[in-house]
């Protein structure tokens, strides 16, 4: 009886309701894990569901290197489902951007850079391999070398002017969009170096579909 009216209890209050569910999932996840932990770098008090995201605040490099500070140079946080190594210390930050930056060069699988970059086939999501050298060659060689940068530098002077007549032309220069103007500065030197022209003239934005693919970028 005292079950019974434990449970229609529970069923009236939907913080309860939540509490025991998570409670649940906790034992249930500890049943089923393994007794051998991974050893991981120290980890800060975490809460459920999103981990370690609370400490970060709003200045996270603030954040982070208090809990450096009081965890070590190399700490675990769980952002999330994420789970994240922060590297604090030069000389360890050394040893896994350069001595053993082939164990540690792949990105996650994020479901936004596979959306937006064809399934990674960019140069910053590509897993390591002969494709993502292949692509680093030839940005290096073709695309991103001194002559080949050096070439375009007359199309950037011509955005920076513009970009410039663009704010002094405003109607009202105490509310200028300088979000919209620096989107339209850089898309315009993009398009212009990749495809010959630019597209912020004459709502050629819209006409080609750029400012909602922008939006949705």
């Amino acid at each position: 009886m005292a079950s019974l009216q434990w449970l229609l209890q529970l069923s009236s209050s939907p913080f309860l309701l939540f509490a025991s569910t998570l409670l649940l999932l906790k034992l249930l996840f500890n049943q089923n894990s393994t007794k051998t932990k991974p050893n991981l770098p120290p980890c800060p008090p975490k809460l459920p569901i999103i981990g370690n995201l609370h400490q970060l605040g709003t200045m996270p490099h603030l954040s982070l290197r208090r809990l450096s500070n009081k965890f070590g140079p190399v700490i675990y946080l769980q952002l999330g489902q994420i789970p994240t190594v922060v590297v604090s210390s030069a000389k360890l930050a050394k040893q896994v951007m350069k001595t053993h930056d082939l164990a540690l060069s792949n990105r996650p699988p994020i479901f936004s850079a596979k959306l937006l970059f064809y399934d990674c086939t960019d140069i910053a999501f590509a897993p390591y391999g002969a494709y993502w050298r292949h692509v680093r060659k030839l940005c290096i060689l073709e695309l991103l070398s001194a002559k080949r940068v050096q070439s375009f530098s007359f199309v950037r002077e011509e955005e920076v002017a513009r970009l410039v007549r663009r704010v002094s032309e405003s109607s009202n220069p105490a509310t200028v969009n300088l979000s919209k103007l620096l989107g339209f500065y850089a898309n315009d030197n993009l398009c212009r170096v990749a495809l010959g022209r630019g597209f912020s003239h004459g709502r050629d934005y819209d006409r080609h579909g750029f400012q909602k693919m922008l939006e949705e970028y």
